[in-house]
């Protein structure tokens, strides 16, 4: 199964991440690393600027570098776990419309997600593990999606 995940797992790696993420990142790394699934991510997206920020930023951090350091030589450059797509595809009107900045309140702007939707528009089951309750409350109700928290993720695949 291939899915789409957001920044949570990169920050969850920074050093004043709290130790319960930090041991979430590690475990959800080894999962992804035995397991047959891949993440997609879009080149140039924010989760890739930050993937790429992070491992300069946090190199004083020895263990904030090295998972970083595994996690784009084991997960980001093997393309058995982890599919990288160059060029977004076009969304569908609805989710387009999802994105925009509604016209009443509450005006929440997910524009800034749309590389998520971008990746999972390219697999099968069009998944977007997240922390965002506020994203996945507002695609709830768009069909063909699903968002899922990261520790129900974390639950359902028997991650440890």
């Amino acid at each position: 199964m291939e899915f789409v995940i957001n920044e949570w797992y990169l920050d969850w790696h920074r050093p004043d991440a709290t130790p319960e993420n930090q041991e979430k990142a590690r475990r959800f790394f080894h999962w992804l690393q035995q397991s047959e699934h891949r993440i997609v991510v879009l080149r140039g997206s924010p989760f890739h600027q930050k993937l790429n920020d992070y491992r300069r930023d946090f190199h004083f951090d020895n263990m904030c570098k090295v998972y970083l350091k595994m996690f784009f030589s084991q997960i980001f450059e093997n393309s058995e776990r982890c599919r990288i797509l160059e060029t977004a595809p076009e969304l569908p009107l609805h989710i387009e419309l999802a994105l925009q900045r509604p016209e009443i309140p509450p005006l929440t702007n997910f524009e800034s997600d749309r590389y998520l939707f971008e990746s999972a528009e390219t697999t099968e089951h069009k998944i977007i593990v997240t922390t965002d309750t506020k994203l996945i409350r507002h695609f709830e109700t768009i069909l063909g999606l699903e968002l899922i928290q990261a520790d129900d993720f974390f639950s359902r695949h028997t991650i440890p």
